[in-house]
């Protein structure tokens, strides 16, 4: 972390983005903004009945159901269930259960914590000169 040793932030300045798929929220932090390969936090809220498609990270992760309930792919993760995922693992889809779901995820390599959609695009084929 640079600059001063701690950051903090109350709650109501915590600034939400809206996510990719309609009903998802996230916010990010960076444990050091000068170094990107550093940890990175997300905290994610989904709306009843969300869904997010098949994806994978680049990056381990860790993530913690904090409130409700998501199914990934066919197993159930309920408030209290750790998730812990390898980089380049595909997973999904992920539906997030009637009363919506919480999660704090820890991505190892915050520089390779975006999300890549599944299937993987294969790069192209190269053609003889």
């Amino acid at each position: 972390m640079s600059g001063r040793g701690h950051q903090d932030f109350p709650a109501s300045e915590i600034i939400w983005k809206n996510g990719s798929e309609p009903g998802i929220q996230y916010t990010r932090f960076n444990m050091d903004a000068e170094e990107p390969t550093s940890p990175s936090i997300i905290m994610s809220r989904f709306g009843p009945g969300a869904e997010v498609p098949a994806h994978t990270h680049d990056s381990n992760y860790f993530e913690y159901i904090i409130e409700g309930s998501q199914t990934v792919g066919k197993q159930i993760f309920q408030a209290g269930d750790v998730r812990l995922v390898k980089g380049g693992t595909g997973y999904g889809p992920i539906k997030v259960g009637p009363d919506g779901c919480f999660v704090l995820i820890v991505f190892q390599n915050g520089s390779l914590a975006n999300t890549i959609p599944m299937p993987r695009e294969k790069p192209p084929a190269l053609t003889p000169a």
